[in-house]
């Protein structure tokens, strides 16, 4: 299993492209794996006969193997009789954890002072049985468990798992039966980052409602000039480059934090949350500071389009210092989206509405939209998260200053 990348631990066998014992070439492409941020082909390192070792599915190592390649096809014969063939090789497998039935937990059988009362036998069979003693019923004199106690308790738990099996045969047999996806690569990564990120985090949100009748209006006057200005700009463009407005003004948003020291950065590299059918994509758009809008526009879709295809390039998904997610295509108001580590803050964006507001005093119909901040209170506190609501807001209402 080959490197991508510095923080490449492991991958994942997508598919093998050429068959078992199949002559390959050095440079040929006989393999697709998939790591935490992308897919990529590997190619052959050797000429000679290729005997396969790990499946589609298993999850294997950095430098760990995944195929042989035999010099001559004497040599793959031997191999091939000797080695594991695909599907028999002990990597890491995810596995459920499948819940014993318990029996009812009697408390005459505990003392006040929490001791057992079991004969030394029974103790011992539920010992090698693996069994919680404590969950079993005990017949014997003033509650006392013994040895028969625990040979009922196994029969009753294999009888419930027989009756637990056959039962879900029979719903298989009507409504089909049920689907197991292994979580594996971006997904799998991704569900570890984020639970990392909430254990290791004192995180915070905060949100505000904006108006954003006049960003749509200037949206409208950029997508009618869209051949003037060479691209078709987008509201989710001039929310993130508002957004590298705040960030230029506010250093202690556009940083990293290790847990002992803050790491603010000179330039701003936005990272950009993008829903694909793998899993989420974090495209990063390097040095958003330095671009125009119509610049920013264009990098960014494609870097999005890349994203939503699987295609993105080694580095492109790493270094950014803050996150924008926009959910406002979906009929969602507020979120508190997760913080990217070792990133300290993340910015949301959620649908915009038009509902009936009070301006100047007067009733009168605008199109509102709530941006959500989640934020690490260990790097700052609501006072700073303030100051940022409060900047995002002006340059969202009064987008000319975008512009500036």
């Amino acid at each position: 299993m080959p490197r991508a990348g510095l923080t490449m631990v492991e991958g994942t066998i997508v598919t093998w492209k050429v068959e078992e014992g199949t002559q390959v070439k050095k440079g040929d492409s006989i393999l697709e794996i998939e790591n935490e941020k992308t897919t990529m082909d590997f190619e052959c390192t050797a000429d000679g006969y290729l005997h396969i070792v790990a499946k589609p599915g298993d999850v294997v190592s950095v430098g760990n193997v995944t195929a042989i390649v035999a010099e001559t096809l004497e040599e793959y014969k031997t191999i091939s009789k000797s080695q594991p063939n695909a599907g028999n090789n002990e990597f890491e497998v995810d596995k459920e954890n499948v819940e014993k039935p318990q029996a009812k937990q009697v408390t005459s059988s505990v003392t006040s002072s929490g001791h057992i009362k079991a004969t030394g036998l029974a103790k011992k069979l539920a010992a090698s049985a693996g069994i919680d003693i404590k969950k079993v019923e005990g017949t014997g004199p003033n509650g006392r468990i013994v040895a028969k106690d625990i040979d009922d308790y196994i029969k009753n738990m294999e009888t419930a798992k027989a009756a637990n099996i056959e039962a879900n045969a029979a719903q298989s047999e009507i409504y089909g039966s049920p689907e197991i996806i292994p979580l594996t690569g971006v997904r799998r990564s991704i569900a570890k980052n984020m639970y990392e990120s909430l254990q290791n985090m004192a995180q915070s949100s905060a949100a505000v409602e904006v108006d954003v009748t006049k960003l749509n209006d200037m949206r409208k006057i950029l997508t009618e000039k869209k051949d003037f200005i060479g691209c078709k700009v987008t509201m989710n463009d001039l929310l993130a480059m508002a957004t590298v407005k705040v960030l230029k003004k506010h250093p202690l948003a556009n940083a990293t934090f290790d847990g002992k020291e803050i790491t603010t950065y000179p330039y701003v590299n936005l990272s950009v949350a993008v829903g694909a059918e793998a899993g989420l994509m974090v495209p990063v758009l390097k040095n958003a500071d330095r671009m125009t809008l119509s610049q920013l526009s264009n990098n960014l879709k494609d870097l999005v389009e890349r994203a939503k295809d699987g295609k993105l390039l080694n580095g492109e998904q790493s270094g950014g210092t803050f996150t924008i997610s926009n959910v406002g295509i979906f009929p969602i108001d507020i979120a508190t989206p997760i913080i990217n580590p070792p990133q300290v803050a993340i910015m949301g964006f959620g649908r915009s509405v038009k509902k009936m507001v009070v301006v100047d005093d007067e009733p009168c119909i605008r199109t509102m939209m709530n941006l959500f901040v989640t934020f690490d209170h260990r790097v700052f506190d609501g006072l700073e998260v303030g100051r940022i609501m409060y900047d995002m807001k002006e340059y969202i209402e009064n987008p000319e200053l975008i512009m500036v």
